[in-house]
């Protein structure tokens, strides 16, 4: 599929022909060096298409790809610095005469002496790589490029996750997984087969196998050519460590080359880190990794860069979250990415070093007690800290050092002050500073003219921003919730590429609501402190067209308790709510904190028609709401989570609402249902209140027929669960649920987990049930009617003994862990994700 140098060398041709028109450019003395740049870097769409796996196995191709890797970082670090100089040119000085032209203007001024003379010092570099000829086939035609296409995610019939539980299942395909790798590496085929009696879980485990293991190609292949393409790919490379080559390195070798950086930035984080779509699309865009087309934004063509690694398993989605944004590497494909990029890029634990010439990327994890010196690294461009302790303070100087750098992530690390040194950056499109104990940012902030991503999530301390910020005018993200901040700048409005903005609020001379209609890029968007917000005349979210997430927040007390208002004001509030009617294109709502005792009228009476695309509802903090919004209406909501509706007792015909299609179907595609901190919650009931449905039948097909995973947690007051009705629940969390007495009637249930519920006495007719986890549950005693369960672990349970002997005819098979002295015996729970 091509090197990842087809994807630097078109990325290349095009900012240099956008320099080449650029009429300040081509009136400056460095002209014909820029021409000479792009002629040189048109010879190199040619080299090789196996010039990389070549360089593992040949010492001197290896240097000579080095070398081109080099000057290839080189090129990226002159055109941009040739594009950010060009940019403060189009500004002339004030002292330029009102009459004096333009043409005589530009002609007095003079290019920055040091970038010339890199650019003709890369030019000369560029000249001796092409010497080697042997790396270029002349007769080659350009790569074909990646296209991002919307496809079914599910068109190959996946495995369904949440069935699949327990260490031996896992166990299992890893076993066969390395019987089939190792086939491959013994240049053998064989046969392997799975016995079993029927309903088993053969084909499921087959399948589970098959996503493990040269899928994530094949699944991209349609053509029997391309298939036997793949058969006869090189398999193994020489030099590449026996654990990482086969599928594994197919499986990255058969990648587009713009997926090849976007897979091996990810291997500078640290092990098992929680990769969020959101968060690494900002990552990749600002290392110039994605590549514009369509009428797409960059930042949607990443989200579809990250879920095409999905489909190939080179990310493996935490099944948790249904929309699969949030995913984690497996060890051995780091360990791949890592190995590839050896040599310019080192992720640091408590056993590395950073001895390393020419270091363009530096991952540093939590485990590294003293940080290195990183005034050496001159090059480098991309600088992670996640959660390291240890990273207190830097060099006031550190950043007229480091001007290479785009990316800088200093997330939950110790420092408190940033050096105005800062400003020296004109390259940095990224800056995380979330979580960190920073009080103020250096007025120099304003001078980094290229910065896109700035995040001060969590910057408890920091209570302003410098007036520089609102020159920023490339930022498409600004993070600015959980600080002590009480004033936002009037002027966000001109920030006319913003793509996310969170945190923002009205106050007195500064941001107004009205501002948002100005921001026609905006896709994702918190409010907060609504409760300071004056109601408007407009909807100033109506022409919002792309916007997907929506949060809209009310202050909430350190103690998680809302702060009480006057009548006056939740009214008021109430107003502010109405106006903030999202547009039709939204997939996400968050609404935390409301204070009126109906929602407002967009959410509460016919949420489906102002949201039709809606596919994630939060609703956090609501105590005052006497009832839950229709959301039974929606016909693609996949999540719905509620938390803390204090005021809430009953869930039932209300919540349901009037269904989708006809016959009715209540929650045609949710997956997912929290129900959290309801203190008041007594009764749940799915009764639809159409006898019509109860008579035929159709009422366990029409009530959420999707839904897999139910959490019920601090419900202290809840009696029972909706009886017969959730046929095809998976997997079920009960906790602190004190009124709760039996668990019962569950057909599909496979995992479930109990913990704190002092009443419940009886679990029965769950015959589907394999792994029961049971904490604190003094009167569990009862049990029947279970007769796939396998596992069972009681801790602090004081009639286990009691609840075992009620499976005595079921017992055989059954594992069984009790401890009493509080230790949790409980097993890792990603084992069954």
């Amino acid at each position: 599929m091509g090197t990842i140098l087809d994807a630097l060398t078109s990325k290349f041709l095009t900012k240099l022909v956008q320099l080449i028109e650029n009429e300040v450019v081509m009136m400056l003395s460095i002209k014909k060096d820029i021409k000479r740049l792009k002629k040189n870097l048109e010879h190199f769409s040619a080299v090789r298409e196996d010039a990389e796996a070549l360089a593992m196995e040949d010492r001197r191709i290896e240097a000579w790809w080095k070398n081109m890797s080099d000057v290839m970082f080189d090129v990226d670090v002159i055109i941009d610095l040739v594009m950010v100089h060009s940019q403060k040119l189009l500004l002339p000085p004030r002292s330029v005469c009102c009459n004096q032209s333009m043409v005589s203007f530009f002609g007095k001024l003079s290019f920055d002496p040091k970038v010339a003379r890199r650019i003709k010092d890369i030019n000369d570099k560029l000249d001796e790589i092409k010497m080697n000829t042997e790396m270029f086939n002349l007769g080659r035609t350009s790569c074909q490029q990646f296209q991002v296409t919307i496809v079914d995610r599910n068109k190959t019939s996946p495995v369904d996750e949440l069935e699949v539980v327990g260490k031996q299942i896992k166990q299992s395909v890893d076993d066969m997984v390395q019987i089939i790798v190792s086939s491959f590496h013994e240049n053998r085929s064989s046969v392997l087969g799975i016995q079993g009696m029927g309903g088993i879980g053969k084909t499921t485990l087959a399948q589970k196998i098959y996503n493990e293991q040269v899928a994530g190609v094949l699944s991209t292949k349609r053509t029997t050519p391309e298939w036997k393409n793949i058969r006869d790919s090189k398999w193994s490379i020489h030099g590449l460590p026996e654990e990482l080559a086969g599928s594994l390195y197919l499986s990255y070798s058969n990648l587009p080359p713009e997926l090849k950086q976007c897979f091996l930035w990810c291997a500078l984080l640290p092990p098992n880190f929680e990769i969020r779509r959101d968060a690494v699309s900002y990552w990749w865009v600002a290392e110039g990794f994605v590549r514009k087309e369509h009428e797409l934004s960059m930042h949607e063509i990443a989200e579809e860069y990250y879920l095409e690694l999905v489909r190939r398993n080179l990310l493996q989605p935490i099944p948790v979250f249904v929309d699969k944004g949030v995913s984690t590497m497996h060890d051995l494909l780091r360990s791949l990415g890592q190995f590839l990029t050896k040599d310019h890029s080192l992720f640091m634990n408590g056993q590395s070093n950073g001895a390393m010439s020419n270091l363009r990327r530096l991952g540093i994890s939590d485990a590294v007690e003293e940080i290195p010196s990183l005034e050496e690294h001159k090059c480098l461009r991309s600088l992670l800290l996640f959660n390291n302790k240890n990273f207190k303070s830097v060099d006031k100087d550190i950043f007229r050092k480091l001007q290479h750098i785009r990316v800088l992530v200093l997330s939950r690390t110790s420092i408190q002050n940033i050096p105005e040194s800062l400003g020296r950056l004109v390259l940095l499109r990224l800056l995380d500073l979330s979580y960190t104990e920073i009080n103020k940012l250096p007025d120099s902030t304003g001078s980094l003219i290229s910065l896109e991503y700035l995040s001060l999530l969590g910057c408890r301390q920091l209570d302003s921003l410098p007036a520089g910020l609102m020159r920023l005018s490339k930022l498409s993200f600004l993070w600015l919730e959980h600080t002590a901040i009480d004033h936002v700048p009037k002027g966000i409005a001109k920030f006319q590429q913003l793509y996310s903005l969170k945190g923002v609020f009205e106050s007195g001379t500064g941001f107004k609501l009205d501002e948002l209609r100005c921001l026609p890029n905006i896709q994702r968007l918190w409010i907060e402190k609504l409760e300071k917000a004056a109601p408007g005349g407009d909807l100033v979210l109506k022409d919002s067209h792309n916007l997907r997430e929506l949060g809209l927040c009310c202050t909430v007390a350190s103690t998680q308790e809302i702060i009480r208002y006057q009548i006056d004001e939740v009214e008021r509030i109430q107003q502010v709510y109405d106006l903030l009617i999202p547009s039709p294109s939204l997939e996400y709502i968050f609404v935390v904190a409301f204070p009126g005792t109906m929602f407002p009228g967009w959410l509460g009476s016919k949420p489906e028609l102002t949201m039709p695309n809606l596919r994630h509802m939060h609703l956090n903090v609501c105590i005052s709401c006497l009832e839950l919004p229709p959301a039974g209406q929606m016909p693609h909501l996949q999540v719905f989570q509620i938390e803390g509706a204090d005021s809430v007792e009953s869930i039932g015909t209300e919540f349901l609402g009037k269904g989708v299609g006809s016959p009715a179907v209540f929650f045609p595609e949710l997956e997912l249902l929290h129900i959290t901190r309801m203190c008041s919650l007594q009764s749940w009931s799915l009764d639809t209140g159409n006898p019509c449905d109860i008579m035929e039948g159709n009422l366990p097909q029409s009530l959420m027929p999707k839904l897999k995973r139910l959490l019920l947690v601090d419900c202290p007051k809840l009696r029972a669960l909706p009886s017969d009705l959730l046929i095809n629940l998976t997997r079920i969390h009960i906790e602190d649920a004190h009124e709760l007495k039996e668990v019962v009637n569950l057909p599909a249930v496979v995992w479930l987990k109990l913990k704190n519920n002092s009443s419940l006495r009886r679990i029965s007719s769950l015959g589907r049930l394999q792994d029961l986890l049971a904490q604190d549950c003094p009167t569990l005693d009862q049990a029947n009617n279970m007769w796939s369960l396998r596992r069972v672990y009681m801790i602090d349970c004081m009639r286990a003994q009691e609840f075992r002997n009620c499976l005595a005819e079921e017992e055989q098979g059954i594992l069984f862990h009790v401890a009493t002295d509080g230790r949790n015996i409980f097993p890792d729970e990603t084992l069954y994700n």
